[in-house]
């Protein structure tokens, strides 16, 4: 077998795999979170503990935001990075995030510990 002939299987062989795994991912719902964003997102929605501060929890119950909606904005906020502190290893960093919910603005600040993520302050526009 000539090497046009391989390259061609090996291509065609390559495409058909690929394609393959992205089915299967797609039907499992197996997301690949590798941006920035998306990686700080998951790290602050696994924590076990979430805990809201008297400010945050004001603005919840004057918006009637619920945990199903902060789970919501946690999927899909948006992180700035520059508004940030993510220099400080000890003892948490902190996150802007910005996102919509309901034609309605919303930025957060929240502290993400080790396994503590703490709203400091929740905005609704």
């Amino acid at each position: 077998m000539n090497l046009a002939k391989r390259s061609f299987y090996f291509i065609v062989g390559s495409l058909f795999g690929i394609g393959l795994v992205f089915l299967i991912a797609k039907k499992k719902q197996i997301k690949f979170p590798y941006g920035p964003d998306a990686r700080t997102l998951k790290s602050i929605r696994v924590k076990p503990y979430r805990i809201f501060s008297a400010q945050a929890k004001n603005t919840l119950q004057q918006h009637d935001i619920d945990s199903l909606r902060i789970a919501y904005l946690l999927e899909e906020s948006d992180v700035d990075f520059s508004e940030s502190m993510t220099d400080v290893k000890q003892p948490c960093q902190t996150y802007q995030l910005y996102g919509n919910l309901n034609d309605k603005s919303v930025a957060m600040r929240i502290e993400r510990c080790d396994s503590i993520a703490t709203f400091k302050e929740i905005i609704v526009k």
